[in-house]
């Protein structure tokens, strides 16, 4: 018998093994000052998924998340050790202190709050699904049936698993995977982000893929263990000062192509400090 896990499982599964995780030792909580006298941050970061984090033909971690960890390094005066990653493994880097913070696109979500500790939104984007252009698909009862691939643990994987209750979805361990699957017709179409098409326009160009549906406006947070109150308020600090001395902007220009959008001050659920 296959079982298959789904992003709120996961989650759930993890946080009790956390809770118990803290219970059974001391509490620790890192603060920028601890950083300063390691003299090192490390930092998560998605290892293939541009324009956010991937590896550039040099080898080198690049992209909108990694030019916001380079910022944070900088403004704490330390050099920065970006450790790679996928998707699943996100949160159980954080958590067991293989790295200090995750700058990985986490999309801020009330389940994950419970597990981590966000900061303010630094990036936003939405989830959508991507098929080809002759493919019709103006409702959500139109991809009904349809071979629907997505990142396993990902924000797509929980929308449209909650919208699509008749669909075939397919799970992958990455979004390369993912989008190489609906390239090459393994599925109809896949959940994705706003940028995907970015990534699509480099392996294939004059594709025929276009955006069909658009589920949820996702904001990323940085994300650190809970309890942090010290480094939480220092990394909001950080995004306040960022955004309005027009860095955050360049970085969002340089990746994405668009101007930041207008952040949220709240989202229901999720607590922007410890």
């Amino acid at each position: 018998m296959t079982l298959h896990l789904n992003r709120r499982h996961l989650l759930g599964a993890f946080a009790l093994t956390a809770t118990g995780l803290m219970a059974a030792s001391p509490a620790f909580a890192l603060t920028p000052d601890d950083i300063k006298k390691r003299g090192s941050l490390r930092i998560g970061v998605l290892s293939e998924l541009p324009p956010w984090g991937f590896l550039d033909a040099g080898g080198q971690p690049a992209g909108y998340d990694v030019d916001v960890g380079k910022l944070i390094g900088k403004k704490l005066g330390v050099p920065v050790e970006f450790v790679g990653m996928t998707v699943a493994a996100r949160i159980a880097q954080v958590m067991t202190g293989k790295v200090d913070m995750l700058l990985a696109t986490m999309g801020m979500y009330p389940d994950r709050a419970k597990v981590v500790q966000f900061t303010k939104p630094y990036a936003g984007l939405k989830i959508i699904l991507l098929a080809k252009k002759d493919q019709k698909i103006e409702k959500i009862d139109d991809a009904s049936g349809l071979r629907i691939g997505v990142t396993r643990g990902s924000a797509q994987d929980t929308a449209i698993s909650a919208a699509l209750k008749n669909a075939d979805i397919r799970r992958f361990d990455d979004d390369s995977a993912a989008i190489q699957a609906l390239i090459t017709g393994q599925v109809d179409a896949i959940g994705a982000n706003t940028t995907y098409m970015i990534n699509i326009n480099k392996i294939f160009p004059n594709n025929n893929f276009e955006q069909k549906l658009v589920f949820n406006e996702q904001w990323m947070g940085i994300a650190v263990k809970p309890g942090q109150k010290e480094l939480v308020d220092w990394l909001n600090a950080f995004i306040d000062e960022v955004k309005a001395n027009g860095e955050l902007e360049k970085i969002s220009q340089h990746w994405i192509g668009q101007k930041l959008p207008v952040f949220p001050t709240q989202i229901e659920g999720v607590p922007f400090s410890a």
